[in-house]
């Protein structure tokens, strides 16, 4: 298990390029209308106009750009967590609408503009949360007062290898490392990576170096990612740090420093009253690793 915090963050800040983002929706989001959007005006929206906790989320990106010129929106929120929340449509939904009612609020006039919801999924686990709120409702009353809402899914494990390699650009290099997290595959996918960013610009590989290194905590001086030039030269990089990650145990050791967070977090909850479902969702512990804390005399 990785940092959640340094996890979102270096995924946020990977995904402000918008080159990468780019590649995102066009290589994963399979609907007719991709094909219309324009990508010259893409605009990354600064939340910090934001004044609701909800929409100033730590792993979440949105996206302002013009389908068939109409303002159009772009939600992507990063679930980096073992398994699915169930929860997520209602938190999505409710996103949506807040975000609605901020432009209500503040500059909105005639039709709300259209929103596009993005889940990115890493976890080791199926994705069971429904995908359309509806289906977590009762149906004693008529359908059409109860809210249908879906949302679309990237879920990075159902992902074919086959697929990043036909890509070969940065976004695909990012799921493909996200795939490989044991040692060896670590290896493996650094090779395929720096295969695939030859043909890329060197501002956004030298992000890719940048995010990375902030994935693995392997820190880099800014100064040294500025003074790559060519995409040889990241390649090179990638292979010391991935060496260095491998050499120090680190990610052994990230996995470690995570179940002891948790478990700390565990104990807490458990002190002010949460059950153990609820426990196990926010500190991805399963049920039976919990009873076997509780059992513990320090607990």
């Amino acid at each position: 298990m990785r940092k959640k915090h340094s996890h979102d963050s270096a995924y946020k800040y990977l995904f402000s390029n918008k080159n990468i983002f780019i590649q995102l929706i066009k290589g994963f989001v399979h609907e007719d209308f991709v094909r219309d959007l324009d990508f010259k005006h893409i605009e990354l929206l600064d939340k910090s106009f934001v004044t609701d906790d909800f929409l100033k989320r730590e792993s979440d990106v949105i996206y302002k750009l013009k389908l068939k010129d109409k303002e159009f929106y772009i939600f992507v929120l990063l679930e980096f967590q073992s398994k699915a929340d169930k929860t997520f449509p209602v938190r999505m939904l409710l996103y949506l609408l807040q975000f609605y009612d901020l432009l209500l609020r503040n500059t909105q006039k005639g039709k709300l503009p259209n929103v596009f919801p993005i889940l990115l999924y890493n976890g080791k686990e199926n994705w069971s949360a429904k995908n359309n709120i509806k289906d977590m409702i009762e149906t004693h009353i008529p359908e059409k007062y109860i809210p249908s809402f879906e949302y679309y899914k990237i879920i990075e494990k159902d992902i074919e290898d086959e697929v990043l390699m036909n890509l070969k650009n940065l976004i695909a290099g990012v799921i493909l490392l996200e795939k490989k997290r044991d040692e060896a595959g670590l290896k493996t996918a650094i090779e395929k990576v720096i295969e695939f960013i030859k043909e890329e610009q060197i501002i956004d590989v030298r992000m890719f170096v940048n995010w990375f290194s902030k994935m693995f905590e392997e820190k880099i001086e800014e100064e040294e990612i500025r003074k790559i030039k060519k995409t040889e030269e990241a390649g090179q990089m990638l292979t010391v740090l991935a060496r260095k990650i491998r050499n120090e145990g680190k990610l052994e050791g990230i996995r470690e420093g995570e179940y002891k967070k948790a478990v700390k977090t565990a104990k807490k909850l458990y002190q002010i009253g949460l059950s153990l479902e609820q426990i196990s969702q926010t500190t991805d512990l399963s049920i039976n690793e919990l009873k076997s804390i509780l059992k513990q005399k320090d607990f």
